[in-house]
């Protein structure tokens, strides 16, 4: 697990830091070394807010917690985010051998050759279908910053598509067969 730490409004300690790398250890065993989470604190007037960001099982996963006592920040911030790494886990289950993945690997960005396979299609991507629910598909989608979202519903085991019209609102094609 590979980390970065950044603050704004106050100087993050060496103390601070040894601290949040004891809490990360507890969540290093759910995660593969591959992974990076950017982790990000604020001190506002009263309150110290900490951020953790991480791309997990193709899906972007944030956390964010505050209170006046930045240790108690560390603390909550790592308790919420491995219950959202284990919930994550117990969401995405392969349906079929032969479609499974490591937890490291996400996204599947690679071009095909070159050659073009017809006049209007250039190239074929294909990418993890997300059993998710409504609520975390539109998080999802507004975190990826997409014009629409296609995954599997984890209530009706559905495909959906959420797309964003032109307005801005969001609108859900659930997907009859």
């Amino acid at each position: 697990m590979d980390f970065r730490i950044s603050s704004k409004g106050f100087d993050f300690t060496n103390a601070m830091k040894n601290y949040l790398e004891k809490r990360l250890e507890k969540i290093d065993r759910f995660l593969e070394n591959n992974v990076h989470i950017d982790i990000k604190f604020e001190k506002d007037a009263i309150n110290y807010i900490g951020k953790m960001i991480v791309r997990y099982l193709g899906k972007d996963i944030v956390v964010s917690e505050s209170d006046p006592d930045i240790y108690v920040v560390i603390d909550k911030l790592s308790d919420s985010f491995e219950k959202k790494l284990k919930r994550e886990k117990d969401y995405v289950r392969p349906r079929h051998k032969a479609n499974y993945k490591g937890l490291g690997e996400t996204f599947v960005d690679e071009m095909p050759e070159v050659e073009e396979l017809n006049e209007k299609i250039v190239a074929v991507k294909r990418v993890n279908m997300m059993i998710t629910s409504v609520d975390e598909a539109i998080d999802q989608m507004e975190i990826m910053n997409h014009e629409f979202f296609v995954f599997r519903n984890m209530e009706t085991n559905e495909i959906n598509m959420l797309l964003k019209g032109k307005d801005g609102k969001l609108v859900l094609y659930e997907f009859e067969e």
